[in-house]
């Protein structure tokens, strides 16, 4: 038996994102609520991921001026490392084209992201000390930012 196909579906709506509710129960990302509320923002651009009738991932951008900025990424933890978060990068930087760059920042402790963004490009351009609030403490963001191949 064959696997659903993925499809990358646009959110426009706030009530579009209503289906992401199990991928944000738990996570140490930004809450749902806080990213429905951005979609009726002109500058928040995102999609969700879906392998049939199950949503499997979110990415979510703002974009100004030909800039855009992830602001999270999240694929249900069981189908974590298993290429859905780079399949969800890649479609939603080619549907968000055309842009000069994307930014985003990433926990120090996330190595499995930072290594998902190295290999699509993104490079470490800064940190931001102690951003991230953790139990044990506080940890660094690290700032990468993509640009597209010129041909």
């Amino acid at each position: 038996m064959t696997e659903p196909a993925l499809r990358l579906q646009a959110l426009n709506e706030p009530s579009d994102a209503s289906a992401l509710e199990l991928l944000y129960t738990g996570s140490p990302g930004p809450s749902l609520r806080f990213l429905k509320s951005l979609l009726k923002q002109p500058t928040c651009r995102a999609w969700s991921l879906w392998q049939g009738e199950q949503v499997i991932g979110a990415i979510w951008y703002q974009r100004v001026a030909g800039k855009a900025e992830v602001l999270d990424l999240c694929v249900l933890p069981s189908l974590r490392r298993q290429g859905y978060g780079r399949r969800l990068l890649e479609s939603s930087l080619k549907t968000l084209a055309p842009v000069d760059g994307v930014d985003l920042e990433v926990r120090a402790s996330n190595d499995a992201a930072q290594g998902l963004y190295r290999a699509l490009g993104f490079t470490e351009t800064g940190r931001r000390p102690n951003y991230y609030v953790t139990p044990e403490g506080r940890e660094d963001a690290i700032l990468m930012s993509w640009e597209p191949q010129q041909a």
